[in-house]
């Protein structure tokens, strides 16, 4: 998709001296608290986990976990029950010693490094307080996002897996759910702080995240600058556009956030106009372009197509979770782990002190375009 620029080398000398690669792993300073430091800068920003049964909702997510990739999830999403952790009357009472076991409070997933997002949705479907133990990040989401039949709307299928609704008692009245478009505890933007501040109790170790669609920025940056989060997600994924016209995009976006207040930029990519998704070039050249984070979407399509192909486990499996893994895990292989090695050694090689050198293209009125060097001109 950003077939046109290329990424520079080192200059002559430079190598000669000897450098150090970049690092793959992001700190992400946060505006209270200690940063937060994420394996990659990569991030899953929408899994369909409704469309999987829960044994391998949970194998996926798991697998994408141990190889350090930021997942967007619930426990509901994941199937798994989200039962209250409040002492029963006779564990305070008759128990002692239990009692002060639970009040020993064990590492949220977030102070061991394991990463994971919470999709906190404008109706908040699914979520439940140990959520937000779980969380590395907390992704707020103000807009909500069209489904396939092009409504702001939710299909049964997810609100059933949100809800935990039996196989056998199917929800009724309808093939989809309106959405709304801002949380109901959110009624303006100049509250926003507020809620953003609220999070921030709730997820004590994790980066708050806003994230809205693109057509919001144009008057509302500085508001959501303003509400002080930690990041802020642009989705631009229900979006087709040129290589060149996102390149300009995220110029744009980064130049105007800086000259207000210096905020990281998380970014879901558009659609391209042609054949081509963003790979894993285009996402190292994203953030060669002042992008923090990238989400990994359109990497996984084909992953995704083999995902719904994988067949229930036998009645007769003693480890049903471990079978099921072993099939995410070759698949992976094969369509992610060659995408992420290709990527981290990318990105090991953005060595230069001045993000303008980090960049360079062969064609004249593309430099002109984004202000970069134009190489080979001889």
């Amino acid at each position: 998709m950003l077939e046109s620029l290329c990424l520079m080398p080192p200059k002559i000398g430079q190598v000669r001296r000897g450098i150090s690669p970049a690092p793959a792993d992001m700190l992400l300073s946060r505006q209270v608290g200690a940063p937060v430091l994420f394996p990659l800068p990569l991030f899953w920003d929408t899994p369909p986990w409704h469309t999987w049964p829960p044994l391998v909702a949970e194998a996926i997510f798991l697998a994408m976990q141990s190889r350090g990739l930021l997942v967007s999830a619930l426990e509901s999403e994941l199937g798994r029950n989200n039962p209250l952790t409040d002492l029963s009357e006779s564990e305070s009472s008759d128990d002692p010693s239990a009692a002060a076991q639970h009040s020993q409070r064990e590492p949220t997933d977030s102070e061991l490094g394991i990463p994971r997002m919470l999709p906190y949705r404008n109706e908040r479907y699914g979520l439940a307080d140990v959520d937000f133990d779980h969380a590395m990040a907390v992704d707020m989401q103000l807009s909500p996002r069209r489904d396939h039949s092009g409504r702001f709307a939710y299909s049964a299928m997810q609100l059933g897996r949100w809800e935990a609704t039996p196989e056998d008692q199917p929800l009724s009245g309808g093939g989809w759910i309106p959405a709304m478009t801002l949380p109901p505890d959110v009624s303006e933007l100049g509250n926003l702080s507020s809620k953003v501040a609220q999070l921030r109790v709730l997820a004590p170790d994790a980066a708050i995240v806003i994230s809205v669609t693109p057509e919001w920025i144009d008057d509302h940056l500085a508001d959501l600058i303003a509400a002080r989060p930690d990041a802020i997600l642009i989705r631009l994924g229900q979006i087709r556009m040129t290589g060149v016209a996102f390149a300009q995009f995220t110029q744009r976006l980064v130049s105007r956030v800086e000259t207000i207040q210096k905020v990281p930029i998380w970014l879901a990519p558009p659609k391209s106009l042609g054949k081509n998704t963003l790979g894993v070039a285009d996402s190292v050249k994203t953030i060669a372009l002042g992008a923090s984070a990238i989400a990994v979407d359109s990497w996984l399509e084909n992953a995704i197509e083999e995902f719904n192909e994988i067949p229930p486990p036998s009645s007769f499996t003693a480890d049903p979770l471990r079978t099921v893994t072993a099939d995410v895990e070759e698949i992976l292989s094969r369509r992610l782990d060659p995408d992420l090695d290709h990527f981290t050694g990318m990105l090991s090689t953005l060595v230069h002190e001045q993000p303008r050198d980090l960049l360079g293209t062969f064609d004249p009125e593309v430099a002109e375009l984004l202000n970069l060097p134009c190489v080979g001109r001889l």
